[in-house]
């Protein structure tokens, strides 16, 4: 009886994949999709280069790892590197390499496959494509083995389909099945991040959630209203930025130029800023004319707008800065020693609360 190894699989690989003339050819993917002249093309080719060009991002990859991996030790963008896909021979030869990251120092790699449809066969496509990766990894490594270990790929399989996705993650659920009580089976899988819950994608807070539930909104006012519901969750203007312009990117054909721009203001917390700034200008104004004129009638005019335009204000600013802005009215009013009662009126703060300003 002729027993192969493991490494005797890595040598023979190359020859069977050859014999077999093999290319990978899967229709179901979202990097295969004709680019077609049509809008419904140009779309698409959006679509694709826009989540590459996320998963692109160290600092994303970084998100999705902490948070479906949960490595020990969570990673931070400098503890990864980009892999380079080139020595990726057999398969990936006629096909666009996937997303590989390498956790650096170590013989950990990180298998990236964004996936817009379900395919019944993920299990399998991972596990040529890990023992890929293994296999020229350890060509490279020749001699080293024992020493640094044969590599580990963890795949990660990033799903913003719109059906439920219902192919099994491990290649055992879709085995012949051969029932036996010794022995040993290949087995592997995959992680799943099925992007499909709005509610938790918007907490999610990676740049793939956000944009895997933008794209599946269909009218403007939905996609403003989701874009509000997100922006309480980035603290980050850095991200606020990417955010604005991937939405400019993707959606440029299907918003307006004043759409993207109300979008852009959400995103950069400047909704309603104007309003409350005028109003504040018009406090100034109006109150230093009063007190230079010395009339009763200009105080009383100058009450009089800075309750408009407060109100104004008040309506038009985001939910977010309102408090923010009526105690600046509020201190703005104190230093110029407006009446007490006044400023309890049109701000709506308390007594107490202004006593603390």
């Amino acid at each position: 009886m002729i027993i192969y190894t493991l490494y005797d699989y890595f040598k023979l690989y190359p020859y069977v994949i050859k014999q077999r003339n093999y290319g990978l050819k899967d229709n179901s993917q979202s990097y295969s999709l004709e680019i077609s002249n049509s809008k419904k093309g140009k779309q698409y080719h959006k679509h694709d280069k826009l989540f590459r060009e996320i998963l692109n991002r160290n600092k994303e990859i970084v998100k999705l790892i902490n948070k479906y991996v949960k490595p020990k030790k969570e990673l931070t963008e400098e503890m990864i590197e980009k892999y380079d896909t080139k020595y990726l021979t057999s398969i990936y030869e006629k096909r666009e390499a996937d997303i590989v990251y390498k956790l650096k120092g170590k013989e950990v790699f990180f298998l990236i496959e964004h996936q817009t449809k379900v395919d019944k066969l993920m299990s399998y496509r991972i596990l040529e494509y890990s023992l890929e990766i293994i296999r020229t990894r350890m060509k490279n490594i020749k001699g080293k083995i024992e020493k640094v270990g044969v590599p580990k790929v963890i795949p990660l399989v990033i799903y913003t389909g719109q059906a439920k996705w219902t192919a099994k993650n491990k290649l055992e659920e879709v085995q012949v099945e051969f029932e036996h009580f010794n022995g040993i089976d290949v087995i592997t899988g995959y992680n799943l991040i099925d992007i499909r819950n709005e509610e938790e994608a918007i907490k999610e807070r990676t740049a793939v959630a956000r944009m895997s539930i933008i794209e599946r909104k269909n009218d403007t006012e939905n996609i403003i209203e989701v874009v509000r519901r997100m922006s309480k969750h980035i603290k980050d203007k850095d991200e606020r930025q990417e955010f604005a312009k991937e939405i400019k990117y993707l959606l440029s054909d299907k918003l307006t130029k004043e759409e993207i721009e109300e979008i852009e203001n959400i995103l950069m917390e400047k909704e309603g800023e104007d309003a409350m700034l005028h109003a504040q200008m018009v406090i100034r104004r109006d109150f230093e004319k009063a007190k230079e004129e010395g009339r009763r009638e200009g105080m009383l005019h100058a009450q009089e707008v800075i309750r408009r335009d407060f109100e104004k204000a008040k309506k038009e600013g985001r939910e977010e800065g309102k408090e923010e802005g009526i105690m600046s009215v509020a201190k703005k009013l104190l230093e110029e020693k407006v009446d007490l009662d006044f400023i309890i009126r049109i701000t709506g703060l308390t007594k107490e609360q202004l006593m603390k300003i």
